[in-house]
């Protein structure tokens, strides 16, 4: 009979991102382009080239609240 472990924050280890299943690592690839396309667009680039950040709601979805950050 196998032994039973205490599991809690301090003995619990997060993966590398390379251990993550292929499926999970292209989502999250897709997940993060989507984020870095949603920032971008609260920026805009001047004629006098000089770019200028407008206001942007980034919403964070945690599962134990809800948060919203603004960039």
């Amino acid at each position: 009979m196998g032994s039973k472990a205490n599991v809690d924050k301090e003995n619990i280890m997060n993966p590398d991102f390379v251990e993550l299943p292929e499926v999970d690592r292209q989502e999250f690839e897709s997940q993060v382009e989507d984020l870095r396309r949603k920032i971008l667009s609260c920026y805009r680039k001047t004629r006098q080239c000089v770019t200028k950040q407008e206001e942007f709601t980034l919403p964070i979805n945690d599962k134990s609240k809800e948060e919203v950050h603004q960039c």
